[in-house]
């Protein structure tokens, strides 16, 4: 009797341990899981993936940028010399009232997503009214231009997404429009910082 009872002893014995031991796995685990390091980290690399890239580093871009606004005005007041990334982002001013914004992945040093912010300022006869849409459209054919080089583009194709993302709009209409173009989605809103261009890798 004293034998069995020992023995049920011990087989109680080694089942409360085993269960500790899977209780303080189950604990690690739920650690892992719930460790805020690694769930940010997952969640930025997701976000790159989601948001893709326009195929050019940011080395590219000044390139592409200086080119194209060579094309448009030739006295190299508006050329960028480089770009400073900072945690991932970059913005650099380009003249009054123009800005050049985007969203890198620092892993590659590609550009995720490219914007000409342009801030609306105040005209007080026609001729400066009419200089501030003829900049609206040189502003989006130079985000055009910088984030198409390697498809040729067609002047018809660019009337037309122009006209989609209510560039070519009356005054009283706010600008809210997406259009995409050789694999580059363009979309224009305006809201309280101006008239924002951008341009991000087309998703399906």
């Amino acid at each position: 009797m004293r034998k069995q009872l020992y023995v049920l002893s011990i087989l109680l014995l080694s089942v409360f341990l085993l269960a500790s031991c899977k209780g303080d796995d189950k604990a690690k685990d739920k650690e892992k899981k719930e460790d805020p390091k690694v769930t940010k980290i997952q969640q930025a690399d997701e976000r790159i993936l989601r948001l893709g890239s326009l195929g050019f580093t940011t080395e590219d871009l000044v390139k592409n940028w200086n080119e194209a606004q060579a094309t448009m005005e030739d006295s190299g007041a508006y050329q960028i010399k480089q770009i400073k990334v900072t945690n991932g982002e970059f913005k650099q001013d380009v003249s009054e009232g123009l800005i050049l914004e985007g969203i890198v992945n620092e892993q590659t040093n590609e550009v995720v997503r490219l914007s000409l912010v342009k801030k609306d300022m105040e005209s007080g006869n026609l001729n400066t009214a009419l200089d501030k849409y003829e900049d609206t459209i040189a502003a989006f054919f130079l985000l055009v231009a910088v984030t198409n080089t390697e498809e040729a583009v067609k002047e018809e194709d660019i009337g037309k997404i122009t006209n989609q993302l209510g560039l070519l709009r009356d005054k009283d209409k706010i600008v809210n429009g997406t259009a995409t173009l050789n694999n580059v989605t363009y979309k224009a809103e305006e809201n309280e910082r101006g008239l924002v261009l951008s341009a991000m890798e087309k998703t399906n």
